[in-house]
């Protein structure tokens, strides 16, 4: 991510802030505790510390995730004939173990579930228990924070607020409160092709390729329309299910966290080691739960300490969620939802805080503001098709080859996005740079050409309270 900032240019616009390195990851399994350390010579050392017994598979797992995830790297690379001869040799490991369960992988090498829950805790980033992830998708996520993790200053809209100045900088033109309407497709001979789009508001916008972000299904259903789509494309799109959905509880309080003990670091928490029933009690439309089948949190106030506002510190809470508990509201507009949907949101953010008070003493007690967010919301305000935090579910069948294609079956017409290459901010990203090198006909490497921005990091010793 480093070398996408900085050879995009917009580095000098970007500054992250290092969470904890002692412990970026808080995991708590139970009673048991365990703080994932940033690096990969300390995470080794962590773990066989606590479990020297199962040293010889700490070390073969962690070694593997690191293997795999330099193999992935180097495919977007490919492009001499050569090249394409050596893939084969060069992701040898990601051609042999990528298909695999995450729990096969754990299984064949550590023999105690609790240290196997506490690997397999970053579960909750791509939102498929381990029986259910392939490995090749959960490496590079495990591998992705191997030197910790990072807060940008000033929160998450730093990153689209910097990528937006560099656009403009280029002479690109921003349109906000602009929702598209359509694209707009043209016939000619036996071939379909994109032509541009129409805004809400009837103004037309034409262009010689239209690049989608959005999910498939609100790309080629609702912006393309079926009728413009092969019958094998209808095929898939019936076919395609969407990950799970989440809870997002953003909270204030007075209380002094730092001085209970609260640092930068994230909060795992799952009431037992059993990931697969965690797994199946969040997909219970039964929802309010008690307790809650898991939920992570992080304190923005402290990753961040400049967005601190009255002394009150700032806590996201996101727990998993099946979108059917929400089904009934769907069809409902923001802003003036029916009182069923508003008592549901009051039942669940009671039971959040319930939870919450595990870690943070009296917290219910102390709460200055708070909203929860729903998968409705996520449809709300980022269009996401039934609440899905990570685009299209990543089970095997739906990565990869299997995934949609950044170039459609409709001439002019591009993919990118969550359900493309990859979910999260960095495979999102990837996905972008990835189809603009297919475009220009380069290596996504040969479009990182700016000098002179160095992204700026802020050590965790080095903060400016």
């Amino acid at each position: 991510m480093r070398s996408i900032y900085e050879g995009l240019g917009v580095a000098g616009d970007l500054t992250f802030l290092e969470m904890n390195p002692q412990g970026f990851e808080h995991i708590y399994i139970g009673d048991e505790i365990f703080d994932l350390p940033s690096g990969k010579d300390a995470m080794v050392e962590r773990f066989t510390e606590r479990f020297p017994d199962q040293a010889k598979g700490i070390h073969d797992y962690l070694h593997l995730v690191y293997t795999v995830c330099k193999e992935m790297a180097c495919i977007p690379d490919t492009k001499s004939f050569l090249d394409f001869l050596t893939v084969p040799y060069r992701t040898r490991h990601m051609g042999r173990y990528g298909l695999y369960s995450l729990e096969r992988i754990l299984r064949e090498r550590i023999s105690d579930p609790l240290l196997r829950a506490f690997l397999s805790i970053q579960c909750g980033d791509h939102g498929l228990p381990p029986s259910k992830v392939p490995f090749v998708l959960h490496a590079p996520v495990a591998g992705h924070y191997v030197n910790g993790g990072y807060y940008p200053l000033g929160g998450a809209t730093s990153i689209p607020t910097a990528l937006i100045r560099g656009l403009r900088r280029e002479g690109g033109n921003i349109w906000l409160s602009s929702p598209v309407e359509k694209i707009l497709i043209e016939k000619r001979g036996g071939r379909r092709h994109a032509i541009g789009v129409r805004l809400g508001a009837g103004v037309e916008l034409r262009a010689n390729r239209v690049v989608s972000n959005a999910t498939p299904h609100v790309t080629y259903e609702r912006l393309v329309g079926r009728q413009h789509l092969s019958s094998g494309l209808r095929r898939k799109l019936d076919r395609t299910t969407y990950s799970i959905a989440a809870l997002t509880l953003f909270l204030a309080t007075d209380l002094d966290l730092e001085s209970m003990g609260m640092d930068s670091g994230n909060y795992w928490y799952a009431p037992s080691g059993d990931f697969e029933s965690i797994f199946v009690n969040a997909q219970d439309p039964d929802t309010v739960n008690d307790p809650l089948p898991g939920l992570c949190f992080g304190i923005t106030s402290i990753k961040d300490p400049s967005n601190s506002q009255s002394g009150h510190h700032t806590i996201e809470v996101v727990r998993l969620i099946t979108y059917e508990a929400f089904r009934p509201y769907a069809a409902t507009i923001h802003g003036s939802r029916p009182e069923g949907y508003i008592a549901l949101k009051s039942k669940l953010t009671a039971a959040i805080l319930s939870s919450l008070q595990l870690f943070i003493a009296g917290i219910g007690d102390h709460v200055v503001f708070s909203e929860l967010g729903t998968p409705l919301t996520n449809d709300h305000y980022v269009d996401s098709t039934r609440g899905g935090c990570y685009g299209t579910e990543k089970v095997l069948k739906q990565i990869g080859p299997f995934s949609f294609k950044q170039f459609s079956e409709i001439d002019g017409l591009c993919l990118c996005g969550a359900s493309t290459l990859g979910h999260g901010v960095s495979g999102a990203t990837m996905s972008g740079l990835a189809l603009a090198g297919g475009i220009l006909g380069c290596r996504p490497k040969e479009l990182l050409r700016a000098t002179g921005h160095e992204l700026r990091i802020i050590q965790a010793g080095q903060r400016d309270h």
